[in-house]
């Protein structure tokens, strides 16, 4: 128990720093301590809105996962992949960015698990990074990236080998960009927090589909296929 509560405190310490697309929950299935589940995910953000007249954003991300069981209650979450970015509306230029690198990671912890019941709590932080490629736009040079910076908890109940959840969860989430490398502009969000719903279901034993919904600060879905070891 005390190591649990150096683990909290400890993510609680990371979160919100001064800079931070949203990012998934992941839902409420965790490898076991020694165990690990891969798969691919696609998160989409429909919508993001930003404050001060600058519109919307818009990004589409794919990922190859990684989660690791450092102990029974406690996962690693990990992600590579690529990803872009559109910014629309408001007073300021739309600017397309192309595909290019995009990353994250994460922990999980299980805050309460009743296996008579299937009821299941698991809190989460996560961070999220996308570096969309630079683009030249109206004669001007683009470049810009997001980051999102996230605290979650899910609620979970177990219906066979289908698992639906749903939660809360308060993010920073930032579009940092500049104009022919002048200085760097930090763009925050319109709202800070939002709600998240989604599900687990089991296609075998090691094999798990994720599908997740997340409304209020940004319209956005994700899903994923993974396998287990």
């Amino acid at each position: 128990m005390a190591m649990r509560n150096t683990i909290i405190l400890f993510i609680a310490l990371l979160g919100f720093p001064a800079s931070a697309c949203a990012a998934p929950a992941y839902g409420t299935d965790m490898p076991a301590k020694g165990k690990m589940r891969v798969g691919y995910q696609a998160n989409i953000v429909l919508k993001h809105e930003l404050k001060e007249g600058y519109g919307k954003i818009t990004t589409d991300q794919h990922y190859f996962d990684v989660s690791y069981g450092v102990l029974d209650w406690f996962v690693f979450d990990g992600k590579l992949g690529v990803g872009n970015t559109d910014r629309k509306g408001g007073n300021v230029a739309g600017v397309d960015y192309g595909y290019s690198f995009a990353g994250g990671y994460g922990f999980r912890l299980r805050l309460y698990d009743n296996e008579a019941s299937g009821i299941k709590l698991v809190g989460g932080f996560h961070h999220i990074s996308v570096h969309p490629r630079d683009e030249d736009t109206g004669g001007d040079r683009y470049e810009s990236f997001l980051d999102d910076w996230q605290l979650d908890l899910l609620c979970s109940k177990k219906f066979g080998r289908f698992t639906p959840y749903a939660g809360g969860k308060a993010s920073v989430f930032e579009h940092v960009y500049r104009v022919n490398k002048g200085d760097r502009k930090r763009v925050s969000p319109k709202y800070n927090g939002g709600v998240i719903a989604g599900f687990d279901m089991k296609l075998k034993d090691n094999v798990t589909i994720n599908v997740e919904g997340r409304f209020i600060d940004e319209d956005a879905v994700s899903a994923g296929i993974y396998y287990s070891f």
